[in-house]
């Protein structure tokens, strides 16, 4: 039997290998054919055909047959498409390239699928839920990949992550609820935010207000201060109403000037080399009220950001800061306002929908109201004549949900003067000082948000400003006059791209047309009078500054930050060209959880001046532009800081150190000239100046208690080979050591107090030994000046408070607010000099300074209803 078994068996096994054989064979043979199809060649023309007539026409060519879902290509659209004797896989990989198609071939079939995504996009708007506001600088934070991004100033954000089933976001704002919510992760989304005021909001004022999460450890910026408007509105103030210059020269870095003097100083720089602007408008002069009140009325402000140093490629023209102010919208969806009576200001501001959903606008007017409560009880022009206005308007359209129109308006204007007969009943009428002065800015702009693609942000503006200022001094008999005028017309685009959470790429170009109306008079008072300088005979001189820059911060690893940018500024003028390239570059290194350091480098170049006169004895200032015996100012800092967040991120603080070099510096020489001069480059010295110091601040963020502490020191001086024997000296505005300390402290849901401490180094002046010129001219100093800035005048220290009620009343539809606010400058009323000027004594016959103090105490009582 075995025999036979194993003839059946060899027989079976013989068959199974036949038939293998032939079923490879067969294999080979179709898999061999299927190579030879995909390699033979295809032609094809053609032109704005359908994904469906090109794929049959394929098929007519090859024996392959394509599998796939209708939808796939239904919504595509036509397609021109051509290629001479190309290989299948070739021409399916150029043809579905941009389409989300993918391909697979499974023997004579071609199968189609929608490509799996390993990215996606979310991006839209974040905005107030009440007033539909947009908010600028939300946060947008993912917990499970602990990374995120800020929206811009136009409240657009964009962020690009890998593909994922379910995505958690967080959507934070300061005094705002934060919005956390579950998305989908495996397609784009456009998702526009609208965040509701937190509860305590309204009752609890938060001083100190991050608009980054972790901020400043964990942002890749030296240098910068944001201010909101709870923030600006918790500072005591005069106005009675916050003020954003007060918030300012509390940073670390920042100098006031004397009290009575507008303006500020930043890191050793002059008062001209910081840049304030309202809605992309530059403002050249940011106080009211010999500088107890700034430009901006704290009703139409939304937010404030203050930039020392590593500034962005986007920003030029200014060597030590930029103080950017956003104003309010207003509201799409509801009316509102907000009314104001004060004893030093009061105002009004009115906002709501002019068509529902769409468009809204913003209307705000103060004048000051103290000349009239001050006029029955003066009998001197000490202060008493002097008054302000501004207005502030605003318009926003939502043309469609990429575009957006805004127009905005702001106008503002001084007048007032103050003479040495309010101080002592017995001047003698031949020797007293009378300073009179007017100055007034305006602004119209309108700029054009549109949104590109979901990557794509673009602004385009364009900006008309204008700037005077009229100052006479008069003194024993002898005058001076100075005008300033200035006109620009500024237009600029900005794009904003996102193209990964890794990146932001902010690029632009914009172009500034300048005129200047500078001219100086100065003589002795003649029976008939003295000459007056007319504008409208002053001769304008005009310039061009086109400017493009490209920047980008990159985030290299979860610790690792680097922004690098570039600024190239071209400056034209009829006789003269000046072009410079601008290098940007800040880094960040985080060294924990909550700790950081940066390090950051600029280089910035300035057209215009705001001339000093080294030898007047009167607060003589002229603004010029280059030319070609006037050069640009140039500056070159680098800066570093450590940063640290401790106490379960309750407390903030930060310590920062710098060296800036600034070239083309200059100071006016000023003396009797009986025509009006308006040339004045023969009259300028040409120097440089140095600055350097270290700042530090700490924060308390939660709690009742709120405030900051912080100290700065400053060294900054300046060299000019014609002054002080070439010897370099301080410079005049320098302050070597400065304290500031802001406090704020909620009682309960009602009442709340302030306070605002200043102690300063006395700034520096001029003071000879002689006994005065030979002309007898008290306004300029002709002596040959061996030495410079040799003189301090006395400390400056001042303490402000604030105490305020506020009460809220809802009613159907409408939240009535109503506050109290008490404030008290200078509460223990140091004599802090507003002024001086040099004057000889008669009997020793020597120069001396006298110092002219301010307001030792000014009471303001403020009443506010918001609704």
């Amino acid at each position: 039997m075995r025999p036979v078994t194993t003839g059946v068996g060899n027989k079976v096994l013989l068959q199974v290998c036949s038939l293998v054989v032939v079923v490879l064979l067969c294999t080979a043979g179709l898999r061999s054919q299927t190579i030879i199809e995909k390699e033979q060649k295809i032609t094809i023309d053609a032109k704005n055909e359908s994904l469906q007539n090109i794929l049959l026409s394929i098929e007519s060519q090859l024996s392959f047959r394509f599998a796939y879902d209708a939808e796939l290509i239904a919504g595509l659209s036509r397609i021109t498409f051509r290629c001479t004797g190309e290989p299948l896989v070739n021409v399916l990989n150029n043809l579905f390239k941009e389409t989300g198609i993918t391909f697979s071939i499974s023997g004579n079939q071609v199968i189609l699928q929608k490509s799996p995504r390993s990215k996606i996009t979310i991006s839209g708007f974040t905005r107030d839920k009440k007033s539909g506001e947009l908010l600028l600088g939300t946060n947008i934070f993912l917990p499970s990949i602990k990374r995120g991004t800020v929206s811009n100033r136009y409240g657009f954000y964009s962020i690009t992550i890998p593909a994922v089933d379910s995505l958690e976001m967080e959507i934070s704002y300061a005094g705002y609820e934060t919005h956390r919510t579950v998305l989908g992760g495996r397609k784009d989304l456009k998702l526009n935010v609208q965040l509701g005021h937190r509860e305590d909001s309204f009752t609890f004022k938060p001083v100190i207000v991050v608009s980054e999460k972790d901020n400043p450890v964990t942002r890749n910026q030296v240098d910068l201060i944001d201010l909101s408007a709870d923030m600006i509105t918790a500072t005591p103030a005069v106005s009675g109403n916050g003020d954003i210059i007060n918030a300012v020269q509390l940073s670390a870095g920042v100098q006031a000037g004397l009290d009575g003097t507008a303006g500020y100083f930043v890191r050793g720089g002059n008062a001209d080399q910081n840049k304030v602007i309202l809605d992309e408008a530059t403002l050249y002069n940011p106080g009211h009220l010999l500088g107890l009140v700034s430009v901006f009325n704290s009703s139409a402000i939304k937010k404030a950001m203050l930039l020392k140093g590593g500034f962005p490629a986007s920003y030029g023209d200014n060597l030590s800061s930029v103080l950017e102010v956003q104003m309010k919208d207003g509201s799409d969806r509801q009316l509102g306002g907000e009314l104001q009576l004060g004893t030093m200001t009061s105002s009004l501001a009115l906002y709501g929908p002019v068509t529902t959903g769409k468009s809204s606008y913003f209307l705000s007017a103060r004048r000051s109201t103290i000349d009239y409560l001050l006029r029955p009880v003066s009998n001197t022009a000490y202060f008493s004549n002097y008054y302000f206005y501004d207005l502030n308007t605003k318009l926003q359209f939502q043309l469609s949900p990429r575009d957006r129109v805004y127009f905005s308006i702001y106008q503002g204007y001084d007048k007032g003067a103050y003479n040495s007969a309010g101080e002592e009943d017995d001047h003698d009428e031949d020797d007293y000082i009378d300073y009179n002065i007017a100055f007034g800015n305006r602004a119209l702009s309108v700029r054009w948000n549109h949104v590109f693609s979901k990557k794509l942000f673009a602004n385009t503006s364009l900006v008309y400003t204008s700037y005077f200022q009229r100052l006479t001094a008069i003194e024993k008999k002898y005058y001076a006059q100075l005008y300033s005028g200035i006109r620009d017309l500024h237009a600029r685009t900005d794009l904003y791209y996102y193209p990964n959470i890794s990146h932001r790429i902010r690029g632009g170009i914009d172009y500034l047309q300048q005129s200047l109306f500078p001219a100086t008079l100065s003589n002795k008072v003649s029976p008939a009078g003295f000459l007056s300088i007319n504008e409208n005979d002053i001769p304008q001189r005009s310039s061009g500054r086109l400017a493009a820059y490209l920047g980008d911060d990159y985030k290299i690893t979860s610790k690792f930050n680097v922004y690098a940018g570039v600024r190239v500024p071209l400056y034209r003028k009829i006789d003269v060209q000046f072009m410079n390239v601008e290098p940007r570059l800040s880094l960040l290194y985080l060294t924990g959880a909550n700790s950081s350091i940066k390090l950051s480098y600029t280089s910035m170049h300035q057209y215009i001046h705001l001339v000093q006169s080294y030898n007047a004895t009167f607060p003589a200032e002229i603004w010029m532009g280059c030319s070609n015996k006037v050069k640009p100012q140039g500056s070159q800092q680098v800066s570093a800081g450590f940063y640290k967040n401790f106490k379960g991120k309750i407390f903030q603080a930060s310590l920062e150190v710098y060296y800036k070099t600034m070239g083309n510096q200059l100071l006016l020489k000023g003396g009797a000239t009986s025509v009006i001069d308006n040339s004045l480059e023969d009259q300028l010295i040409f120097g440089k100046g140095w600055s350097y110091g270290s700042e530090f601040i700490i924060r308390k963020t939660t709690g009742r208690v709120k405030g900051w502490v912080s100290y700065s020191f400053t060294n900054a001086f300046q060299q000019f080979d014609s002054l002080n024997r070439g010897v370099s000296f301080p410079l005049a505005i320098n302050r070597k050591h400065s304290l500031y300390v802001l406090c704020n402290y909620n009682l309960d849901q009602h009442w709340s107090a302030s306070a605002t401490a200043y102690v300063t180094s006395g700034r520096l002046v001029t003071l000879n030994s002689g006994s005065g010129n030979q002309n007898s001219n008290p306004l300029y100093d002709e002596d040959d000046h061996k030495e410079a800035y040799n003189h301090q005048l006395s400390p400056y220290n001042r303490l402000d408070v604030s105490v305020s009620y506020k009460n809220r009343r809802i009613a159907p539809n409408r939240t009535w607010t109503s506050e109290w606010v008490l404030s008290v400058f200078n509460v223990y009323a140091h004599r802090n000099t507003q002024f001086y000027y040099r004057s000889i004594d008669p009997e020793t016959k020597k120069a001396y300074i006298k110092e002219i103090p301010f307001f030792p105490v000014i009471p303001t009582l403020t009443y506010k209803l918001s609704f």
